[in-house]
């Protein structure tokens, strides 16, 4: 029987790929159990945010059919999938028709599945988040040959996810090294990166419910929205840090931070090996393009309306929100009606119309995200402190 439940494990190993996203690698690997088990018929990663204590879907192999795109869980001990999240040998199977009372269940039901097995997925004692295998057959999961099997399967994909997640965080390392040695003070609190990261986030959801964004494409998004401002390490302090207005000769300096920015990261991502990765070109028009205006004035490129890459549409807007509403020693903090209304008059000029009336339809997350990561302010002298 152990013969029988490796039999397919080399088809597995060569389908998987760090070169490949990480959805390219689920339905890799989806392809390989099918070979074997036709019913198992869509395989799920949800990550594990630790800041919120979120579990986030964001892989599939279920395409625009997938019921559980975009859902959230916190993972409170009331959760069923809270043991998992403490012990690595811990599963769960969910037969999904004696769960009358839970929605992802019966979401999952209409699209014909009838069980699920949850698999954690830990980088040594870190947890990562959670494999699901959903199967047409109820009661799929209870053969132990079957979860053997499927077990060694989510081991391949361990291996693979804390690999992508070590890439990123190195891409992520050295931007933030760069910007540590350089001793950067441009004004913006990292409180300020976290919530223009999640605003970002926010809106690419809005936008998912009638573009075909996947998760991992906004979870990218998330992710590298906090460097779009790493080229002004290559600004002088003279300029970066002026108190009054800028002469034209400054601004022009300062505008160059969008190219030097893609310098930098292009020279990580070659010293890292990442260039070919799919997030790349993401990181990429982030950290290049997040000042192009809708209109085409905009900077670097001059580029118009849709030809702007629709991650640094989204990141422009999300920066400039939080921006208009946050304190800073040269200004007071904007209302955020007053921000919204800023948005609006621009909205088709400087900004992406969609982006701007996504983030508006969104403004009761996005003000709970402003309190949940609110600057923090110097008890002593009340300065918000950088």
């Amino acid at each position: 029987m152990a013969r029988l439940a490796y039999q397919h494990l080399p088809s597995a190993f060569g389908a998987l790929s760090v070169n490949h996203s990480l959805n390219r690698n689920l339905e890799a690997v989806l392809n390989v159990v099918q070979g074997r088990y036709r019913d198992i018929v869509r395989i799920n990663f949800v990550g594990y945010e630790a800041q919120t204590n979120t579990l986030k879907a964001y892989l599939t192999t279920a395409g625009a059919e997938e019921p559980m795109s975009r859902h959230e869980a916190k993972m409170t001990a009331d959760n069923p999938l809270y043991p998992l999240m403490q012990d690595p040998a811990a599963r769960l199977i969910r037969e999904l028709e004696e769960l009358p009372h839970s929605d992802s269940a019966q979401r999952l039901l209409k699209l014909g599945i009838k069980s699920s097995y949850a698999v954690p997925i830990f980088d040594q004692k870190r947890f990562l988040g959670l494999l699901f295998f959903a199967s047409s057959i109820p009661k799929r999961f209870s053969s132990l040959v079957i979860r053997t099997q499927l077990d060694v399967i989510a081991k391949l994909m361990e291996v693979v996810l804390i690999a992508e997640n070590y890439a990123v965080q190195g891409v992520i390392g050295t931007a933030k090294t760069l910007k540590d040695v350089a001793s950067l003070r441009d004004n913006e609190t990292g409180q300020h990166l976290e919530r223009m990261a999640r605003y970002s986030r926010v809106i690419a959801r809005k936008l998912a419910r009638d573009t075909p964004l996947s998760d991992e494409y906004i979870e990218d998004i998330f992710t590298f929205a906090p460097l779009h401002d790493i080229g002004k390490i290559a600004i002088p302090d003279s300029i970066l840090l002026k108190a009054g207005p800028l002469t034209e000769e400054e601004y022009t300096t300062m505008k160059e931070h969008t190219v030097r920015g893609l310098e930098i990261i292009d020279q990580a991502l070659t010293n890292l090996r990442l260039e070919e990765k799919n997030y790349s070109q993401i990181l990429r028009h982030i950290v290049h393009l997040h000042h192009e205006n809708w209109d085409g004035s905009g900077y670097p490129c001059q580029l118009v309306a849709e030809a702007i890459p629709l991650e640094a549409r989204i990141v422009r807007v999300a920066d400039v929100y939080d921006a208009l509403t946050s304190e800073r020693p040269y200004k007071a903090a904007w209302s955020s009606e007053d921000a919204l209304a800023f948005l609006r008059q621009e909205s088709g000029i400087q900004f992406d119309p969609a982006c701007v009336a996504a983030l508006e339809a969104s403004i009761e997350e996005v003000l709970e995200i402003a309190k949940s990561f609110a600057d923090e302010a110097d008890a002593t002298t009340g300065c918000v402190i950088s």
